[in-house]
């Protein structure tokens, strides 16, 4: 089902992600949040598993940071890239811990081992200070 490459797992996730239909907060199984409540990443429930999608921002923004010397950028402006994996992966597969997400506060390193742990410990929404 999952490839051993990011790029066959991030396929799978995304198919998987956009077959969740036009409300997928219904599905959402983890939220991560900064400190300042702005959305980081998200674990999902689908028919392929858990799977986790972030943004991964450019950087941070507002009235004093310009990102090309001459525009600024409103909040919640789509700056950075999606982002998907496959929580767990088939076993065998050998999986980076280190998942990248990002906020207007700047760019984050999740673990998937701790995403991992918050779920089975039933937590639904976890805070990073």
């Amino acid at each position: 089902m999952t490839g051993t490459s990011h790029a066959e797992r991030e396929h799978a996730a995304r198919a998987a992600f956009e077959h969740l239909g036009p409300n997928p907060s219904n599905f959402t199984r983890l939220q991560v949040s900064c400190g300042r409540s702005h959305h980081l990443a998200a674990v999902y429930d689908t028919d392929i598993g858990t799977i986790y999608r972030s943004t991964t921002h450019k950087g941070a923004h507002g009235k004093r940071d310009r990102f090309d010397g001459t525009h600024d950028h409103g909040h919640h402006a789509h700056l950075g890239t999606d982002w998907y994996d496959i929580l767990n992966p088939d076993p065998g597969h050998h999986v980076d811990d280190a998942m990248p997400a990002g906020c207007e506060c700047g760019p984050y390193t999740l673990s998937r081992d701790l995403l991992i742990k918050h779920i089975a410990d039933g937590e639904r929404h976890i805070v990073l200070e």
